[in-house]
């Protein structure tokens, strides 16, 4: 299960508990109700993308070696997907209203929305956290939404999703920002779970596979420490900030 941390620009989140009090309840119970979906450790695999298992070239210490990646953020957007189209959330909703005059195939899509809330989930590179405030504002000035929601992963689990994911700390960071031109209300939502056994089971799983088919590998300690106490800094060897990337 999942664990909630939140933030909120312009009272975002006590709008969406009092203004929209179902709309709330659903977003709480879908999201602190899902189980975090793992990456296949095996067979392995050494073409394709993404390869099994998923992993990344990672220095750390001035070592170079694969770190592993156990938690698929792409099944995780799934789940919160069906999960909020059971509760009658309608998907891909249009940011702008039509008396901005705004083509069908340049508009700007949401990714839920009922009932004038608007929702955002962003598991993906930290740039996109920019185009979901642009949405927001879109949505606001064009009448479609009177508050907002961004759903993102806390920094330690992103750190098992892949490289240059989004953050909740890097969307709470960007709050000071947002009063200067985002004038929809937006609750900002960090999600992380409430227990790490499993995923680090996981990656010891994945190290095992990945190790006796020859790769030398940073064990889960190495990277993420306990998980409860900080990790070593990490510099990446390749493509940094780009959240689908692997070696």
């Amino acid at each position: 299960m999942l664990q909630i941390s939140s933030e909120s620009h312009l009272f975002g989140e006590t709008i969406a508990e009092h203004g929209f009090p179902t709309e709330y309840d659903d977003l709480i119970h879908v999201l602190g109700g899902t189980e975090l979906p793992l990456r296949a450790a095996e067979p392995f695999t050494d073409r394709g993308r993404p390869k099994t298992p998923k992993r990344q070239t990672k220095k750390i210490g001035g070592e170079s070696a694969f770190a592993l990646f156990p938690v698929d953020q792409g099944a995780l957007n799934e789940l919160v997907n069906e999960r909020l189209r059971e509760t009658g959330w309608t998907t891909e909703p249009i940011a702008t209203a039509s008396p901005l005059g705004t083509p069908a195939d340049l508009s700007l899509r949401g990714d839920f929305a009922k009932e004038r809330v608007f929702v955002e989930v962003e598991f993906g590179n930290s740039a996109s956290l920019f185009r979901d405030l642009f949405k927001f504002q879109i949505a606001s000035r064009s009448g479609v939404g009177e508050v907002a929601v961004l759903i993102v992963a806390t920094a330690q689990l992103a750190k098992f999703f892949d490289s240059g994911v989004a953050t909740y700390e890097q969307a709470v960071g960007l709050i000071p920002y947002m009063r200067i031109g985002i004038q929809m209300p937006v609750w900002v939502i960090g999600i992380g779970p409430t227990t790490w056994e499993q995923v680090k089971d996981q990656y010891d799983l994945m190290y095992r596979v990945a190790t006796e088919n020859g790769l030398h590998c940073h064990p889960f300690e190495r990277i993420y420490g306990s998980v409860f106490e900080p990790a070593a800094p990490v510099v990446e060897a390749d493509d940094v900030g780009d959240a689908s990337d692997e070696s």
